[in-house]
């Protein structure tokens, strides 16, 4: 046993619903829509970091105090969000009570694509990507009407075509998911050079800070030397590159000892340090507190 702990994980949509204690259920295994107002004061306020056997696009209106990771782009401070998980991603949420939106979930073969061809079409699924749209005000009530109707059809079937219709609103919502997307795209390469590149480090941080620790494998990914990623992200934001990895790591050792219940042992393998006592030092450095004492202190403010 090498002192990892296993994650999470949930074959079907009923399994994930029953853990979080919402009182859903869904016929169909390959395809259900909810709304977050379906939450109850039972239903559980925060999950670990968790897969599963599905893809999710969820749409958020209020976000107020939520918080999404997503393997593992912090999600926060947003008014409305559409994020996407696929069966590759390790994700956890705390959740505000008063958030308003839709979660979607359903299987790659409910659209009968290969997955080659899905991968390639929707790339806001990808792990190296942005899997998180902030929605602005002009393109809110859009979104909210697409999923408006989406959820009508599930739930209010009204003709022997509604199994079409829903495949077709499947993928409605997705190609205009990928409009968004692609305007996000857009407007990062419309930014100057040098805040570009910044935006491209944080994503790739985000999605590799558990194996990738050095400047040098970032800067392959970027296709660009190690020096001239250096020199931007200093000139861009005044802090050296490896600030950043570091504070990433950082945020997620935060999460794992407020949140988690795995011993500290346990979550110091699990960000991939070398052992227990390598964790401590670098948590402590950061932070001028031990793990132990972060996690009694926070923990005793939940």
């Amino acid at each position: 046993m090498d002192g990892k702990i296993d994650i999470l994980n949930f074959r079907e949509m009923n399994d994930l619903y029953q853990y979080i204690n919402v009182p859903v259920q869904t016929t169909n295994p390959n395809l259900h829509i909810y709304r977050f107002s379906d939450f109850t004061k039972d239903s559980i306020e925060s999950i670990q970091p968790h897969t599963k056997d599905f893809h999710q696009v969820s749409f958020i209106q209020g976000f107020g105090s939520s918080e999404l990771n997503i393997n593992h782009q912090k999600v926060n401070e947003l008014n409305s969000v559409l994020y996407f998980i696929s069966p590759n991603h390790v994700y956890s949420w705390v959740r505000d009570q008063n958030i308003e939106g839709y979660i979607l979930n359903f299987k790659q073969d409910y659209l009968s694509k290969e997955p080659a061809d899905f991968q390639s079409e929707f790339l806001f699924f990808e792990l190296d990507k942005l899997n998180a749209i902030p929605i602005d005000q002009e393109e809110n009530q859009r979104v909210v009407d697409i999923f408006d109707e989406f959820f009508s059809e599930y739930h209010q079937p009204r003709n022997s075509f509604s199994e079409k219709i829903l495949r077709h609103y499947l993928q409605v919502v997705l190609y205009k998911c990928l409009d968004l997307y692609r305007r996000r795209e857009k407007t990062i390469e419309a930014l100057p050079k040098n805040q570009g590149l910044f935006v491209k480090y944080k994503n790739l941080i985000n999605n590799y800070y558990l194996s990738k620790r050095s400047i040098k494998e970032y800067a392959a990914l970027l296709n660009v030397t190690p020096n001239h990623l250096s020199e931007t992200i200093k000139s861009s934001t005044g802090k050296n590159a490896l600030y950043y990895i570091n504070q990433r790591l950082l945020l997620e050792a935060k999460n794992l000892l407020r949140y988690g219940h795995e011993d500290i042992k346990q979550i110091a393998y699990t960000l991939n340090f070398a052992s227990p006592s390598h964790f401590g030092k670098f948590f402590k450095k950061q932070t001028r507190q031990t793990p132990a004492t972060y996690r009694k202190e926070h923990q005793s403010q939940k």
